[in-house]
């Protein structure tokens, strides 16, 4: 499972998602589901304005976790 750590960010530089989106014009709503964790993809464009406001890598910004419960392999015939 891939998580967005915008919201971590965020708070380490003490910024606020408003701050944010005058700097990258992203929409807030846009930004709000990053922040909480609710987005179900990631464009190319919002990522890497992100990073470039921010000043952060792309693996600082999005981390990989596995998850607690891994799918389980389906029998081969």
């Amino acid at each position: 499972m891939i998580v967005c750590k915008l919201k971590q960010i965020l708070e380490r530089k003490g910024l606020t998602r408003y701050q944010l989106q005058q700097r990258t014009k992203i929409t807030y709503p846009t930004l709000h589901s990053l922040y909480h964790g609710r987005s179900k993809g990631y464009s190319a464009d919002v990522l890497n304005r992100i990073c470039g406001a921010l000043d952060c890598k792309l693996g600082e910004l999005l981390v990989f976790k596995r998850d607690r419960f891994p799918r389980t392999k389906k029998k081969q015939k």
